[in-house]
């Protein structure tokens, strides 16, 4: 087996090809921050999909459009490339399938949702994997940074950033017991928390209501769960109670 020519080599890393690559790396740069901003409105709102998945999911889309509008620099612009069928057949079949696969690691239980930022971390490694098929390196290099600080250095910017968090309860009361809507906003805003103008479920079983509603907590107020649980425990007629965080 022979050795690659150096000079074969080097067209992917020539002049033309570099300069392509840091108008790619400035796209994904850019595309990383306003994915970010628009994450952080989810992630204040308490949704799953925050700053993380946006980023990713914007870099990716940016990389995959932004490489097509260079095919003369592909694969170096060695003259072998020219004989290949449209590549870009391949990459959209790439891209689709790989979509598929993200699908398959987002799991919903119950009230939750996880696995949106691993979802969107297998599209961005298949979009990365395409930069090098295609010969951009220097581009793949940065989206495989981006992708790593984004998932490793973003979850912490996002957690010190103000948002709301979501809670699941389910209130279960004592037989003939009739709740008072507004007792339970009063309660809920006391303890840093807001109810929702709808969403709430009642459920009536052997003459015992049970209430199921997801409330918010206030922004930039600690919450504390110990002195909730006291509350509640003290409500009159409450029989049991069950409070568990929710990202949807």
């Amino acid at each position: 087996m022979t050795l690659p020519d150096t000079q074969i080599l080097s067209v992917y890393w020539s002049a033309e090809a570099l300069s392509v690559n840091t108008i790619l790396v400035l796209h994904l740069v850019g595309s990383m921050l306003l994915g970010m901003m628009v994450g952080y409105e989810r992630s204040y709102q308490g949704r799953a999909a925050g700053m993380r998945t946006y980023a990713l999911v914007c870099m990716a889309s940016t990389a995959a459009v932004a490489l097509s509008g260079y095919p003369e620099v592909w694969f170096g612009g060695h003259p072998v490339a020219k004989a290949i069928a449209d590549p870009t057949r391949t990459i959209q079949g790439i891209v689709t399938g790989i979509g598929f696969l993200g699908a398959g690691v987002i799991i919903k239980e119950g009230h939750s949702i996880s696995g949106l930022s691993t979802a969107a971390s297998i599209w961005a490694s298949a979009v990365i994997g395409i930069l090098v098929g295609v010969g951009f390196y220097v581009a793949a290099i940065a989206l495989a940074l981006l992708c790593a600080f984004s998932m490793s250095i973003i979850v912490h910017l996002e957690k010190k950033l103000p948002q709301k968090k979501k809670f699941l309860f389910e209130l279960q009361f004592h037989s003939g017991m009739e709740p008072n809507e507004n007792d339970l906003r009063a309660l809920a805003k006391t303890n840093g928390f807001i109810m929702g103008k709808d969403g709430i479920t009642i459920t009536l079983r052997k003459g015992r209501q049970s209430w199921s509603y997801i409330a918010s907590s206030l922004p930039r107020q600690t919450v504390n769960m110990t002195q909730l649980a006291l509350a509640l425990e003290s409500f009159e007629g409450l029989a049991s109670f069950n409070i568990s965080p929710t990202r949807n």
